[in-house]
Formats: structure tokens, C-alpha cells, sequence
């Protein structure tokens, strides 16, 4: 009788353990995420960004040294903030977000918006001067009920010196090759040196292109804000959706662990009484 009881308990907290961990994940998982269109083969949103554009910005910090005295460093830096809030008014948060982009003159780097009425979603990553980085934030944190919110400031001065000791090398070695030109070469080996030449402009050229977001003129820093509707009373529906949700499945797994073990035991049964059988007869004269 004990061994039933302690068997049946185990089986119970099996259950509940499985519908613990299911009801979790359904309460946590995001329900407002794009989905993939059923037969159509294409995705309707994707709440995955593109290959964002970096943002970096400049700054003169007046360093005191013992020896030389105060001396100017130029810093280059990378400042990123994240604003997610979630909204019952999704109108007009969703006017107040556009008067702020408005307010601070920032410049709309990536836009997605997505979801039906109830859950709809906007994501959008905003590039602000580095004065108007610090306003902007304050204002898009008022907006609906924050959830959470955190800024990043990394410093780049390494990778723009990097960048920049990369170009002049290439530079260095372009300007050698170009007076090769001269040197009465034969005609493929001025076909490859030339060759070799181009492939070099097109290096200083991308080099160029990733210097120049380092620029005082393209000084921004980046916001990436997240604004999710949702209706009053939601809560209780999602609760009991999970609920049910997590119920169906706990118990649908549940019934497959029990049918692999009926089969399991079933089998072992089995093979004892072919092993049995095979015994008996090889005992016989």
C-alpha cells in the first residue's frame, strides 16, 4: 500500500512540475510577436532589426597630467539607450512618441510596427544629436507605463585610431605600388599591378565610409524605444488562456509518458516470458 501511495505521489508531482514550468512559459512568452502566415510561406512582420547603422559621437575631455600638464583628448564614443513602456491609449501615446521625435529633430534609423488593435506593437530606433540625447530619453519614458529602461555608453577612440592606422597603411602601400607603374614591367605585370591597386582603393573606400560615421558632422547617439498596446482586463484573459493553454498540453504530454511506459513495460514483460519459454524448452529432452 505504501509503495502505491509513494508511486502515485510521484506521478502527481510529475504533473504538477510539467504544468508549473508550461503555465511559466506561457505567462512569460511574448504573444504580441509577428507570426509566419499560414500556407503563404512569408513572413508578415519580423520583430528581428535589420543590420542597424552604428551611431557614435564626439567629445573634448580636458585630461590633467603631472608631467605635460592639461592636455585635450578626443574621444569617440557609442551611446545607445532602450525604452520599452506599454500603453492602454495607443493613439495618443503613439501621437506623443511622434511630437518627440518631432521635439528633438531626431533622425528615424528603423521603424517596425506591427500587431491587430489590442496588441499592436511600434519599434523604432531614433538618432539624436548627443545634447538632445538626455531630453529625449526623459520624454519617451513619460510615455505610457515604463517598463524598463537603460543607457550604454561604450567608448570607440580605439577602433576609429584602428580604423585610422588601416588606412594610412593602405595608403602607404597604394602610393608604393603607384610608383611601380614606371618601372618598364611587362604588360601582365602592370595588368596585376593595377589590379592590385584597385583592390586597395576599394579597402580606403569602405575604410572611408566607416571613418566618416566617426565624424563631428555625423555625431549621433542612438534610442531604441518599444511601445506595446494592451487593454484593461487583459491580464485576467492571458491568465486563464495560459491556464488552459498549459492545462491541455501538461496533460497531453502526461498521457504520452504513460503510454511509453505501458509500452515499455509491456515490452519487458514480453521479452521475460519469451526468455522463460526459450528456458523450458531448451530444458526439455
Amino acid at each position: 500500500m505504501e509503495r502505491k501511495r509513494r508511486i502515485l505521489a510521484a506521478a502527481a508531482a510529475l504533473f504538477v512540475a510539467l504544468f508549473a514550468a508550461r503555465l511559466a512559459w506561457e505567462l512569460t512568452r511574448d504573444r504580441t510577436a509577428p507570426f509566419r502566415g499560414i500556407g503563404a510561406g512569408e513572413t508578415v512582420s519580423s520583430s528581428v532589426p535589420p543590420q542597424e547603422r552604428r551611431n557614435y559621437a564626439s567629445a573634448k575631455i580636458v585630461v590633467d597630467q603631472a608631467a605635460t600638464g592639461s592636455q585635450v583628448v578626443e574621444q569617440k564614443y557609442e551611446k545607445e539607450s532602450r525604452i520599452e513602456s506599454w500603453t492602454e491609449n495607443w493613439d495618443s501615446d503613439i501621437a506623443a512618441v511622434k511630437l518627440a521625435v518631432e521635439g528633438a529633430k531626431a533622425l528615424v534609423q528603423r521603424e517596425n510596427s506591427y500587431g491587430l488593435p489590442g496588441s499592436r506593437v511600434l519599434s523604432v530606433s531614433l538618432g539624436v544629436v548627443p545634447d538632445a540625447f538626455d531630453p529625449s530619453v526623459e520624454t519617451l519614458k513619460a510615455i505610457g507605463r515604463l517598463r524598463s529602461a537603460d543607457v550604454v555608453k561604450t567608448d570607440r577612440t580605439s577602433d576609429f585610431r584602428a580604423l585610422e592606422a588601416r588606412r594610412l597603411s593602405l595608403e602607404k602601400t597604394r602610393d608604393g605600388l603607384a610608383r611601380l607603374r614606371d618601372t618598364g614591367a611587362q604588360l601582365s605585370d602592370r595588368i596585376d599591378l593595377e589590379t592590385r591597386i584597385l583592390e586597395i582603393e576599394g579597402q580606403i573606400q569602405e575604410l572611408g565610409v566607416s571613418l566618416g560615421d566617426f565624424s563631428e558632422l555625423n555625431s549621433f547617439c542612438t534610442i531604441h524605444f518599444t511601445l506595446r498596446e494592451t487593454v484593461r482586463g487583459a491580464w485576467r484573459a492571458r491568465v486563464l488562456d495560459a491556464f488552459l493553454s498549459a492545462l491541455g498540453w501538461t496533460i497531453l504530454v502526461y498521457l504520452g509518458l504513460g503510454a511509453c511506459i505501458l509500452a515499455a513495460l509491456g515490452a519487458a514483460v514480453l521479452g521475460l516470458k519469451l526468455a522463460d519459454r526459450l528456458k523450458e524448452g531448451r530444458g526439455r529432452p
